[in-house]
């Protein structure tokens, strides 16, 4: 009976953990996908053009990269909940300051700054719910990346709706953000850092790190963020400038795709528990394949943007969390670990964007598109190769 009550206590426990990180990840959600249709608007805020305003992609990710990757060395080494919880504030001040310049340099600083408080804060929300959940983490990282989608969902909608009741001006869509992100810090100052259940376990050969291993694991994470970051920062701009849409249109068919990515993730919360992780990612990548390629053929059909737009973020929906899940079971999973695989999405989040930029000005706007359709081919192969691999080493042995 002692050993039954100590058990319920920890699952409710754990529940709170959960909870707690799951708001942090709205958090995320509201802040990353704000980007995308603020992207003109700041443009003729600082005065540049479209080509030169996608460089705040690579600012952010690029402060997402280093925050993301060094954070999870602290992580390692320090406190986890004070680490997220400094990474908040960083955020909260770098989106009230957001709206308030109009120098382009200035700008790249403070989207640098944010970047680096968001890579911080997601590495942390993850590698803790690793520790907290371990071999149970499947659905409850798809749990986790769902109430980012809900964040990521709603923001377009709240932004655009803000900035047209404040006569279009920039600051209230942005500190109705930052007052949207002071519920974080609740759960982060009242529970305990979780501990990594591993730190004190010597690594014998039955849970070897396997560096083929992780280096597919970062090239895939490079390239599912390089999709979904590209497709999600430049949707709206894309239905815009070929009048596909409205400006009200346009932000409605960017949340279309972060809500059907969102509605995906909780879909896949029951079926991570019946399907293994590789032929979960086998469907992901190939239906994101098949609504790619028929934005190619019907590339200013509005029916077929809004169809597309849709069927892509319900097919990239679980990619992360299960990718997450299958390292997890074949790696043991640190702070450093988990920093390298954020590597990975930082470079494609930071990178991709940015190119897709220089296309859409100086190329044209159906090469993003193909670029993006390349981009998911190419993760397919890189998947079928990583499949092979943690086959090869079969899964970690648990004590």
């Amino acid at each position: 009976m002692v050993s039954q009550a100590q058990e319920s206590g920890n699952s409710h426990k754990d529940i709170y953990y959960f909870f707690t990180y799951g708001i942090c990840f709205f958090t995320l959600g509201l802040g990353l996908s704000a980007l995308g249709p603020m992207l003109p608007y700041l443009a003729d805020h600082v005065g540049v053009s479209l080509a030169q305003i996608s460089f705040l992609f690579t600012a952010s990710s690029l402060g997402y990269m280093i925050g993301s990757t060094g954070g999870g060395r602290l992580y390692d080494r320090f406190k986890g909940h004070p680490l997220m919880l400094l990474a908040l504030i960083l955020m909260i001040i770098m989106v009230v300051l957001i709206p308030l310049t109009t120098y382009f340099y200035l700008l790249l600083l403070i989207l640098f700054l944010l970047g680096l408080g968001q890579g911080t804060l997601d590495v942390g929300g993850n590698v803790n719910l690793l520790w907290v959940f371990q071999a149970r983490v499947g659905p409850y990282m798809n749990a986790l990346h769902f109430c980012f989608g809900v964040g990521a969902f709603l923001s377009p909608i709240i932004v655009h709706n803000v900035m047209r009741m404040a006569g279009g001006q920039l600051t209230w869509p942005y500190w109705t953000l930052a007052i949207l992100f002071l519920p974080t810090s609740i759960g982060l100052t009242t529970l305990s850092s979780p501990k990594n259940p591993e730190e004190d376990v010597r690594e014998d050969l039955s849970t070897p790190i396997d560096t083929r291993l992780v280096a597919l694991l970062i090239l895939l994470f490079f390239l599912y963020v390089s999709v979904e970051g590209g497709f999600g920062g430049w949707i709206f701009t894309y239905a815009l400038e070929l009048n596909i849409a409205s400006e009200t249109s346009a932000s409605y068919i960017n949340s279309v795709f972060w809500g059907a990515l969102t509605l995906g993730r909780l879909i896949s919360i029951p079926l991570a528990r019946k399907i293994v992780p590789s032929r979960l990612l086998v469907g992901n990548f190939l239906l994101g394949i098949f609504f790619l390629g028929l934005i190619l053929f019907f590339p200013v059909n509005p029916i077929m943007v809004w169809i597309c737009s849709a069927g892509l973020g319900m097919a990239l929906s679980s990619v992360f969390p299960t990718l997450m899940a299958l390292a997890e079971s074949h790696l043991k999973i640190t702070g450093s670990i988990t920093g390298l695989f954020f590597l990975g999405t930082s470079l494609g989040a930071m990178v991709t964007p940015m190119i897709l930029g220089q296309i859409f000005e100086y190329i044209g706007s159906f090469q993003i598109m193909l670029a993006l359709f390349i981009l998911i081919c190419l993760g397919l192969a890189v998947l079928v190769a990583l499949i092979f691999a943690s086959n090869s080493i079969g899964e970690k042995v648990r004590r």
